[in-house]
């Protein structure tokens, strides 16, 4: 045998062992290797050990398929597709997926019927205006999908809304929030034990008519119940002897969460201390307090209203925990309208759309995980808040007004003449004013150093003066979370669904995810900080250089491979020429 065959065997014989040596690690230990420099195939841990704990078969039953799609729908398609195959690769085969397409039925009325089903689901379709041969045509495009898990169904909207963004920042957003959007549904799904959120009734805040949209979504994810404190103080703990001795208790929250939603009355000090302490044993507290009382309804039907200061007896405790919500209205050259009757047509009313400058529209300012890619959220009469106090709590602004802002101290008049003047540019001097405010850390109660002996040494009452790490976040507009509501028919309105408009603004994709980033101890939503860069073309110099582009990627590519043939062939030809 020549030293040439040994040595060709050799070689053959190293792959072969080195390729049975891969296929036995791989085998064993799973990894992927991302170089892209976003990170942008990579899944973040908590989504791995979610998906690496499945307990049984998830199917996702994405309905972004279909001829004919757009270039930016087949590009959500295919980013879909990369990071289902990701959640696949690490589910150990307990999660698949399938792509369908809603509109392929031949028959009109049963892709109505398939329409209905999926807008019953949960998921809302798009309409999209597609070039062919003809013009412009309309297509239905449903980018979303259907997640399943031991028969119960959730549905998850891939594509996100930007109100006034470009369709590219749109679709770049949606790109990003892909995992948190299916990991976030995947652990819903399949969690057997929900966390528990109570709505405090009892000063006024919100009614159940008023809340019914913010509640019913927040459902979804959790177990929420209303709530009356009255003095109680077992109204939001569970207080169990310890041993024989009925003076000793162990306590512990009843619920994870309490929302204190637009109280309008004063807090009794008795329901401060449940709060406080509910705060103090680790619960996480919601706060939308509105200090000043302004009502559109009296706007409308008398021209007027005054925006009067509130008491509710709350500005100690803020101020323990680090904010202070001042008393004052919020004015925003960045505002959504509402209609004013400007005149009459025959015998109906004529009215136009105006910036109303007490309605800030607030975009996020940073990537934090509650405000990353929702959509403009609306507040109503807010109030400032500043910083304040315990400098050793971490304070995040996850909502804030433009950089155009006026600030107006109550008591004040508010008229709906203001609509008809331009308001003067140069008084609009306060730049992003906090609405919502979220705090984090160790507090100290607010009752420190106030209370006697008789209370603090009580066993039954077991009171705490410093909390664990825990979180509140405090926004100064209750609606913000409130849903129009009809009593005449019982009947209430989507959340953030502006009538006049048709807008939807983003409030209760912010609240929900305020909640999720409260509550959600996995730490999935840190998923929802993924950011990705766009990368565009140039659209005017494709346009002006279309024939040279085109010959550069098609007759360019087919040159090169003739050229480097012939230069093989040259040089072989030579080789073997001299050899002879």
């Amino acid at each position: 045998m020549s030293a040439t065959k040994r040595k060709d065997i050799l070689g053959f014989l190293i792959s072969l062992a080195i390729l049975i040596l891969v296929n036995a690690i791989s085998s064993i230990s799973f990894f992927r290797i991302d170089l892209t420099s976003e990170n942008r195939y990579s899944i973040s841990e908590p989504t791995k050990k979610l998906l690496e704990n499945l307990s049984e078969d998830v199917l996702i039953k994405v309905y972004l398929q279909g001829e004919d799609l757009p270039s930016s729908m087949l590009r959500l398609r295919n980013e879909t597709r990369e990071i289902l195959n990701e959640f696949r690769a690490y589910s150990g085969g307990k999660m698949d997926y399938e792509f369908i397409n809603p509109s392929k039925h031949p028959d009109k009325k049963e892709r109505d019927r398939i329409y209905k089903n999926l807008y019953e689901k949960g998921l809302r379709p798009t309409d999209l205006q597609i070039k062919n041969d003809d013009g412009m045509a309309q297509k239905i495009v449903w980018p979303g999908a259907i997640i399943v898990y031991q028969g119960k169904e959730m549905a998850v909207q891939l594509l996100k809304s930007q109100f006034g963004a470009p369709p590219q920042v749109i679709l770049n957003q949606s790109i990003e929030s892909l995992e948190y959007s299916l990991a976030s549904t995947i652990k819903t799904i399949s969690s057997d034990e929900l966390k528990s959120i109570a709505f405090i009734e009892g000063h006024g805040e919100l009614s159940k008519f008023e809340s019914a949209d913010i509640i019913g979504s927040l459902r979804d994810y959790f177990h929420v119940e209303r709530v009356k404190i009255n003095g109680n103080i077992n109204s939001l703990a569970h207080r169990v002897a310890v041993g024989k001795d009925s003076t000793n208790m162990l306590v512990k929250n009843k619920f994870d969460a309490i929302v204190i939603a637009g109280p309008d009355s004063a807090f009794s000090e008795k329901d401060k201390f449940i709060i406080d302490q509910f705060a103090m044993y680790g619960g996480k507290t919601v706060w939308l307090v509105d200090q000043v009382q302004a009502s559109m309804d009296s706007l409308r039907k008398g021209g007027f209203t005054m925006g009067l200061s509130k008491s509710l007896n709350l500005d100690d405790l803020f101020f323990q925990y680090g904010v202070r919500i001042n008393y004052d209205l919020v004015q925003d050259l960045r505002a959504a309208p509402i209609p004013v009757v400007t005149g009459q047509f025959g015998n109906q009313a004529n009215s136009q759309l105006f910036p109303w400058l007490f309605y800030p529209l607030m975009v996020s300012q940073n990537n934090h995980p509650i405000n990353k890619n929702i959509d403009v959220v609306r507040a109503q009469f807010a109030n400032s808040i500043d910083l304040v106090g315990n400098n050793s709590l971490k304070k995040t602004v996850v909502l804030s007004t433009s950089d155009k802002t006026k600030l107006v101290k109550a008591p004040t008049r508010i008229s709906l003449n203001m609509v008809s003047f331009n308001p003067p540019e140069e008084q609009f001097t306060k730049k992003n004013v906090p609405i919502a405010v979220l705090v984090e850390g160790e507090f100290t109660s607010v009752f420190d150093n106030r209370l006697p002996p008789n209370i603090t040494n009580a066993g039954e009452i077991k009171y705490k003066n410093k909390s664990p790490e825990t979180q509140m976040l405090f926004i100064s507009d209750a609606d913000l979370i409130r849903n129009r509501y009809n009593p005449r028919t019982n009947e209430y309105y989507a959340l953030g669904f502006d009538q006049y408009t048709k807008q939807l603004y983003g409030n209760k994709d912010f609240f929900i995810n305020a909640m999720h980033y409260l509550l959600d101890d996995s730490g999935i939503i840190v998923s929802n900080t993924k950011s990705f860069k766009i990368r565009l073309l140039n659209s005017d110099l494709v346009e002006h250089n279309r024939l040279l582009i085109q010959v550069l990627n098609t007759a360019v590519p087919i040159a090169l491979i003739i050229l480097i043939g012939l230069i093989l062939h040259f040089i072989r030809k030579k080789k073997y020429t001299l050899k002879k």
